[in-house]
């Protein structure tokens, strides 16, 4: 019996030019659409354990995104993206090593901080950047971080106002005035003079 001629060879090439025609198509839109480019690397760098995760976290705002967009007449409310948003959460140990918090430790930690402030400070490139990403970090806290930074920053100050009130004074140096001492007078002029 001779068996029959099956149509899966044909089948099969169709499906392999559908696929290099999407890998065309897709190689294609890689080169022509940045985002997208950046898209994939931000993926490809990130932990395989988070992936899953912040993917199902794309697809569920994406989603909120779309239906808002198509009832925002009837609701009246809009959605709008987040530019400050964030997918990880800091977590503390509670585990606080001790040491850490001696007294003539941090009394050298503080003293480093000044004396980088005056490096932050004193080189224009370093400054902007210091202020720009200052006022990034006061958007990332909540309102207490916020006001135990203020305290500190009120204590800070004021050991600098307290330590320049107690530094002695620099007074001038006395000037030395010379005593005016009389010209010299010759025999022939005291003579003159007195007559």
């Amino acid at each position: 019996m001779v068996p029959k001629p099956s149509d899966e060879g044909p089948n099969l090439f169709v499906e392999l030019r559908d696929r290099l025609g999407e890998a065309l198509d897709l190689a294609r839109e890689l080169a022509t659409d940045d985002l997208l480019s950046r898209l994939i690397a931000v993926f490809r760098h990130m932990p395989f354990q988070d992936r899953p995760v912040i993917i199902g976290i794309l697809e569920r705002e994406v989603a909120g995104r779309m239906l808002s967009r198509a009832t925002e007449k009837a609701v009246g409310q809009e959605t709008h993206v987040n530019p400050n948003a964030r997918l990880y959460v800091r977590a503390h140990n509670s585990g606080i090593d001790m040491r850490i918090f001696d007294r003539d430790e941090m009394m050298i930690a503080d003293v480093r901080a000044m004396r980088i402030a005056g490096l932050v400070r004193n080189v224009p490139q370093i400054y902007d950047v210091w202020k720009e990403a200052l006022r990034d970090a006061v958007q990332q806290v909540d309102d207490e971080t916020l006001g135990n930074a203020e305290q500190l920053l009120r204590d800070g100050l004021a050991a600098i106002a307290e330590a320049r009130a107690s530094a002695p004074v620099d007074t001038p140096a006395p000037v030395a005035v010379a005593a005016e001492t009389p010209a010299p007078v010759d025999d022939a002029t005291a003579d003159t003079k007195a007559k």
